[in-house]
């Protein structure tokens, strides 16, 4: 049985591979600071994303999206502000999404791409 950490990377391993297969740069991969974490910071052309991935084996307790409550929101908010500030590079236009990843106990991985969530 995997445990959490080891699905956690596998979904973030698969979301990396997805997002530059369709043209974006990833730029960083887990982040910290000593506010948290950023999971992936990439360019979607000139668009800075901070992408949020979340990882379940099954939706028995809810799923994955369900897991980016108001508070992560806003954590994350200062997470991506603190990751511009590290930065000598700025971005004119700067968004979160998330990607919800279910790994079922058979088959492909299921991805959903939230992006631009508020």
């Amino acid at each position: 049985m995997a445990t959490k950490d080891v699905v956690g990377r596998h979904g973030e391993n698969l979301v990396a591979r997805r997002l530059e297969e369709a043209g974006w740069r990833v730029l960083e991969r887990n982040w910290r600071c000593d506010q948290g974490e950023l999971d992936i910071v990439a360019l979607d052309g000139d668009c800075l994303v901070a992408v949020e991935v979340k990882t379940r084996r099954s939706a028995a307790f809810g799923s994955p999206q369900e897991a980016v409550t108001r508070e992560k929101l806003y954590r994350l908010r200062r997470l991506v502000a603190a990751w511009l500030s590290a930065q000598e590079r700025h971005f004119r236009e700067v968004r979160i999404d998330v990607c919800a990843v279910t790994l079922p106990a058979a088959g492909a991985a299921i991805v959903e791409h939230l992006r631009g969530v508020e």
